[in-house]
């Protein structure tokens, strides 16, 4: 479901089309389930409760899990309605949320509370109340604090490096001594930046790159998982429940009715 709250903010209500963002700001919000947002071959996961603002390019696609649920923002990033000018400073707005190409963070109370109002706020004759509730979001959202740290670049680099390994598995030890980092700045910095704990986010890569294989070819399961670094089937199959929202056969089946 889709409005065109302002000339320059839609609302997305549930998943969205990758083909529909080009030089805008999103602000997406998961209430649950998890996505993946693939950003120059890096991977971030938006897991429940958890807000990314992302500045947008032709290099973004984002991928659902079976249970996901929540609501995006996007904001046209040549910001130019005068729609309400006379409540928000928009362009400070945009300014400050602007201030990195993407943040993922915890929301607090309140604005967690607005996301959800906004979510079940559907049907054309909430506008009025979904357009009131979006600008109070922006505000809350203009005065998020996020976390800025001198590894920044370190820790995407070890982000890449689980990503392009995706069969194998490292301990934190391992990859705090490989990029000479200390354990507990690694743990801490990774959550930051990639919107979960590492061991969490290299499940996460193994899951979703088995989804695509299963959406994409015609192996089997039981070789996907041996792909994706799992000699035990079942093992796989929990895994795969437990990121993706259904078990690997079902899924399978549910895109070959879609390839088909």
């Amino acid at each position: 479901m889709e409005y065109q709250l302002f000339p320059d903010i839609k609302l997305i209500i549930g998943r969205r089309d990758n083909s529909s963002v080009v030089n805008a700001t999103e602000v997406s919000f998961c209430i649950s389930g998890i996505c993946e947002y693939s950003v120059e071959q890096k991977y971030y996961y938006l897991k429940a409760e958890n807000c990314i603002v992302l500045q947008n390019g032709c290099d973004t696609d984002i991928s659902y899990s079976s249970d996901y649920r929540g609501i995006t923002l996007l904001i046209d990033s040549q910001f130019k309605s005068t729609a309400y000018s006379d409540i928000l400073d928009m362009q400070d707005i945009m300014r400050k949320m602007s201030h990195s190409e993407r943040c993922i963070f915890s929301a607090d109370e309140k604005t967690e509370k607005l996301f959800v109002d906004i979510y079940k706020e559907q049907g054309d004759s909430k506008a009025a109340i979904l357009r009131i509730k979006v600008l109070e979001l922006l505000m809350l959202l203009s005065e998020q604090k996020t976390a800025h740290y001198e590894q920044h670049e370190l820790i995407e680099q070890v982000g890449t490096f689980i990503c392009r390994n995706v069969s194998d598995h490292y301990t934190i030890s391992e990859l705090s001594e490989m990029f000479c980092i200390n354990p507990t700045t690694l743990k801490e910095h990774f959550r930051q930046t990639f919107g979960c704990p590492l061991y969490a986010y290299a499940k996460n890569r193994r899951m979703f790159h088995a989804a695509e294989l299963m959406t994409s070819s015609d192996m089997r399961i039981i070789d996907i998982a041996e792909e994706a670094g799992y000699c035990n089937a079942s093992k796989f199959s929990s895994a795969f429940r437990e990121v993706m929202g259904v078990n690997p056969k079902y899924y399978q089946m549910e895109h070959k009715k879609i390839r088909t």
